[in-house]
This record gives C-alpha cells, sequence and structure tokens, in this order.
C-alpha cells in the first residue's frame, strides 16, 4: 500500500512525525506537507502565481518528503503528483487541536484530505487536543489497524477522526459520530489604531445531538465522522420544486 501523509502544521510538526511512524508498518509512507504553519486555510490553493518546492531529509518511516511553500490542499495536490506513485490512500495530520463540528469547514487537515478525495483518492483526516498526548502513536496504530481491516475492502471514503481531550488517559473507546454544532466565535475589537482591530476568540456551545463529535470530544472518545464532498441541499430542492 503506498500512503501519502500531508498536513497543515508544516512539515516540522511533532504530530506528523508521529504519524509517519504510526502509518509506517502498513505501507510505503511518502510525505508532502506545507514549509509553514497553515491552520483555518480551509480549502485555499494556489492557482495564478508559482509554488516552490523542495526534498528534505525524508522524516522517520518515510520514503520521501516534499516541503511545499504553499497551503495544505497545495500539499496534496503536488504530493499526488510529484512522486509519481499511485496512492492508496492519502492521510492528512495529525493536526494540534481538535477539528469537531464547525471547525471542518476552516480546517486545513480537512480540506487536505477533502481534496485527495476530489483527485479520486480515499482519504482520512486526524486531529488530537494535544500532539504531545503519551498514548497518540500506540491509538494510532491500533486506530489504523482496525480502519484498514474494516473499511478499505469498500473505501473509507473521507474519514474525519478526533482523538478526545486528554482528562481521563487513554480514550475511552471509539464512536461514529455526525458534524456537531460548535461554532468558533470571535470578536473583533478596536485597538488605538483605528485599521487595526485585535481578535477575541469564544466557543458557542448548543445543545448537541448525542451522536456528535462534540459530544465524543468532551466524553473521552475518538470520534470518527464519515465526510462527503457534496454540499447540495437535497431537502432544499424537493422543498423548491413543489412550490
Amino acid at each position: 500500500m503506498n500512503i501519502l501523509v500531508v498536513n497543515d502544521d508544516g512539515y516540522q510538526a511533532e504530530g506528523l512525525g508521529i504519524l509517519v511512524r504510526a502509518l509506517q508498518p502498513f505501507g510505503n509512507v511518502y510525505v508532502s506537507a506545507p514549509k509553514d504553519h497553515q491552520s483555518a486555510k480551509s480549502h485555499a490553493i494556489t492557482i495564478r502565481s508559482r509554488i516552490e518546492t523542495f526534498y528534505t531529509e525524508p522524516i522517520y518511516g518515510s520514503t520521501a518528503t516534499l516541503v511545499v511553500d504553499g497551503t495544505p490542499a497545495d500539499a496534496t495536490r503536488l504530493g499526488l503528483k510529484v512522486f509519481n506513485v499511485d496512492f492508496d490512500l492519502v492521510v492528512s495530520g495529525i493536526n494540534y487541536g481538535q477539528n469537531i463540528a464547525k471547525d471542518i469547514l476552516y480546517s486545513g487537515t480537512v480540506a487536505a484530505a477533502i481534496e485527495a478525495k476530489i483527485l479520486g483518492v480515499d482519504a482520512i483526516a486526524i486531529s488530537a487536543h494535544r500532539t504531545d498526548l503519551p498514548y497518540l502513536y500506540d491509538e494510532t496504530i491500533k486506530l489504523f489497524d482496525e480502519i484498514l481491516e474494516a473499511k478499505l475492502q469498500e473505501g473509507p471514503g473521507i474519514l474525519n477522526i478526533n482523538f478526545p481531550r486528554d482528562t481521563t488517559g487513554r480514550p475511552k473507546g471509539v464512536k461514529i459520530t455526525k458534524m456537531g454544532l460548535r461554532l468558533q466565535h470571535a470578536e473583533f475589537i478596536k485597538s488605538e489604531r483605528p485599521d487595526i482591530f485585535h481578535i477575541k476568540s469564544s466557543i458557542i456551545n448548543y445543545q448537541e445531538h448525542e451522536d456528535s463529535d462534540v459530544n465524543a470530544f468532551d466524553d473521552g472518545y475518538i470520534s470518527i465522522t464519515p465526510l462527503l464532498i457534496d454540499r447540495t441541499d437535497y431537502k432544499q430542492i424537493k422543498a423548491i420544486l413543489k412550490t
């Protein structure tokens, strides 16, 4: 199996190294990662300017490591092209910080995985509350052992995986979840200069569905949320056609 690993925290991120080492037993691992930190870049791609790349010393466990001076989605696009390898799977992460609920819409980690699926390769995005969790390496290996055995026969599509908040030690288990409602809220506060605003962040919580990724994260479970590229509101189509 040929696996492309990408991320949005940059090629020197701790979570990237953990993921590469964890995936090494499952196949040939290649890395294509942004040069710099790219969190919250969502699905931005470079279309009208050049992208500089360079090879660096392969991250331990990888066959080759490409550094891309671009967005996470750029890293996916170039990785799938430059290595001249038929990839079976793209894995994005391990992101420093969870990507649950509406974080998914802004996440470069998730977007890098979605871009892979757009280009025809199944993908998984992985995030964690922190990447220094002592169990992260072992749990990632265990998780992939189960996923690859159970899912790859028919293809995982796009999976968004989040390790829980580290409050009780190792995760309590795994839950298949749906995208939650929680929202990262920003307040823009004027500074002494009228053209500069400071951003004050907060979280708006809602009553969550019992199967939401937010509840799983807060309750100490690994959440696995299947995602789709198609954003069509089919109920709205039916409603419009009835009018």
